[in-house]
């Protein structure tokens, strides 16, 4: 099953596309601003924005380390910078250059409906999140829907929340955890025999 049926179907919010900016092009942050739909989008989905089109522009420049500041503390947590740049630079050296993305649907959600991962973690609730449906272009590979990416608000600020925006490995394995997921994974002391 697609991303976009589940998100359609498995959370209730196939309306994103009417929210949307449908077809914007986003080469560039400056390019983000002047392009969002008049009225439409509340203060909370033109900030979640502009932090996504930043996240999008550290990944193009190669700032891994930029982007892993740019992405919530508890994908951070799980997701070891050194980690985070190997999987960017290999999701690079396999799908090429993103070249453009195009917004196709915005909107306020709650972690209830927000699709889960494939290994089944599902987003923490409690969080604030904006979720955008984009089409994007490779230079070599081709998604084979939309994708999307969950972005969070923390202490004021927004961060990328998880998706399977950059048809990367981590795919949808990056969200913010439950915490009975986070429980379920913290380190363990380790066995001491004697």
């Amino acid at each position: 099953m697609s991303i976009l049926h589940r998100i359609s179907h498995g959370t209730g919010i196939a309306c994103l596309f009417l929210l949307g900016a449908p077809g914007t092009e986003m080469a560039s942050p400056a390019a983000n601003q002047s392009q969002l739909p008049e009225g439409a989008p509340s203060a909370s989905v033109a900030n979640a924005r502009e932090a996504l089109a930043a996240w999008i522009e550290s990944y193009r420049a190669g700032d891994y380390a930029e982007q892993w500041r740019l992405t919530h503390s508890r994908i951070r947590r799980w997701r070891p910078r050194g980690l985070w740049n190997r999987v960017m630079r290999n999701a690079r050296r396999t799908n090429g250059a993103l070249i453009s993305y195009a917004i196709l649907g915005q909107a306020e959600v709650t972690a209830e409906q927000l699709p889960c991962s494939e290994q089944g973690h599902c987003y923490r609730p409690g969080i604030e999140y904006v979720l955008f449906t984009l089409a994007t272009e490779y230079e070599n590979a081709a998604p084979p829907q939309p994708e999307y990416v969950a972005m969070a608000l923390r202490g004021g600020q927004w961060y990328f929340g998880g998706g399977t925006l950059l048809n990367r490995p981590f795919g949808e394995t990056s969200v913010i955890m439950t915490e009975s997921d986070e429980r379920r994974y913290r380190p363990r002391a380790p066995v001491i025999n004697r």
